[in-house]
């Protein structure tokens, strides 16, 4: 594929789009607009990724999901002053079509070509636009403002997601740089919330976490049947260095959607589970050999297990931490694994999984959120 096309499109989507975004004002801001907009952003985006694994054309799939992606980070950025301002930058990206065509034509590339060529002019004419709207500008600043490391590494921990799909047998490694971002994410939120203490918190919950795995692994209890032999490193005492640090980061977000309530962190955590007992053993993190499976190899004790893990290190957090549930922001690490692991899940083909992952801790996320919420304001109707 000649990348030259594409550059040659963008380069007059955006020298038209400069030219004439001044013609059109500014539109008063619509969240929704800017939330249909991201979802269809990432529409084309799982498409391109659905089509990669499906071995279609790579060029095709890779376009959709690497162009949806940057069209659904506009879309969130500024749907609504786009929808305003369509005539501009929508006559922008046309022309932009129109000269990479002929130099596609010129150059006699593959028809595939077309497809980045409409999206990059779409997508080049949309930044362009943005970034000459003093509306867009300010809320970039007004990110620029809020913006903290551990969100940065936070939005790092779901880029490197990506990959999955086209490097499958890189699975290990990504999956652990994920969970190791998460938690570097979940100290420097801590640090801001309960100082030090943080780190004492994720010691306890790190060592908690790998004792009960080497002593399940080991001796069937309380999770039933299995081993880690085989697992890809790093690991620690022989379980995978990612097992401990998602009891420590995944719990404390989990209980900070569940508003402290221990019982609700475990449901939470065993909703997450639903979804790892079909793709971890899948990739050999750990292998099961109970005698009674009821969920991909896993029996039911696993389930209530990891409800009792969970509620005790969310138990622990409470008591040890009660300053951390006084800014929830964090609990969005827990609704972005909510959001991609049963989309991972559908896309390598663990249907069941991803349907009931999904549904459970979405369904779990939202309601916590809602009834903490709630309960806030009935204290404060209270005071």
């Amino acid at each position: 594929m000649d990348f030259s096309v594409v550059l040659i499109t963008a380069l007059a989507a955006l020298a038209i789009t400069a030219r004439t975004r001044h013609l059109w004002p500014d539109a008063p801001g619509s969240f929704w607009l800017r939330v249909l907009g991201g979802l269809g952003g990432l529409g084309l985006a799982l498409t391109g990724a659905v089509l990669l694994r499906l071995d279609w054309p790579a060029p095709t799939g890779l376009a959709l999901a690497v162009m949806g992606s940057a069209l659904a980070l506009l879309a969130a950025w500024g749907a609504d002053l786009l929808w305003a301002a369509r005539k501009s930058w929508l006559l922008a990206a046309a022309t932009g079509v129109l000269v990479g065509g002929l130099g596609a034509w010129w150059w006699q590339a593959h028809a595939v070509l077309w497809v980045w060529i409409t999206l990059a002019a779409l997508a080049s004419a949309q930044a362009t636009w943005l970034l000459g709207s003093p509306a867009a500008l300010s809320r970039l600043a007004w990110v620029r403002r809020h913006l903290r490391a551990w969100m940065v590494l936070l939005v790092l921990a779901v880029l490197v997601r990506i990959p999955v799909p086209l490097w499958p047998e890189g699975f290990a490694i990504i999956s652990t740089t994920q969970i190791v971002l998460i938690s570097l994410a979940a100290l420097l939120w801590g640090w801001g919330r309960v100082g030090p203490r943080i780190f004492l918190l994720a010691g306890l919950a790190f060592t908690f976490g790998l004792g009960i795995e080497l002593m399940g692994s080991m001796t069937g209890l309380p999770f039933g049947l299995y081993s880690y032999d085989g697992a890809p490193p790093p690991s620690v005492l022989g379980v995978p260095l990612l097992v401990p640090l998602g009891w420590f980061a995944m719990v404390l977000s989990a209980h900070l959607l569940a508003g402290g309530r221990p019982w609700l962190t475990g449901l939470l955590v065993v909703a997450w589970d639903l979804g790892l007992e079909a793709i971890m053993p899948a990739k050999g993190f750990w292998t099961w050999q109970d005698p009674n499976p009821v969920w991909y190899g896993a029996p039911i004790q696993n389930y209530l297990s990891w409800f009792a893990v969970g509620f005790v290190i969310s138990w622990m957090y409470a008591r040890l931490g009660p300053g951390l549930l006084e800014e929830t922001s964090f609990g969005w690490a827990y609704r972005l694994e909510a959001l991609f692991l049963p989309v991972g899940l559908a896309l390598l083909g663990f249907w069941p999984a991803a349907i009931v992952c999904g549904l459970a801790m979405n369904t779990l996320a939202w309601w916590g959120f809602l009834t903490r919420s709630q309960g806030a304001v009935n204290e404060r109707r209270v005071c």
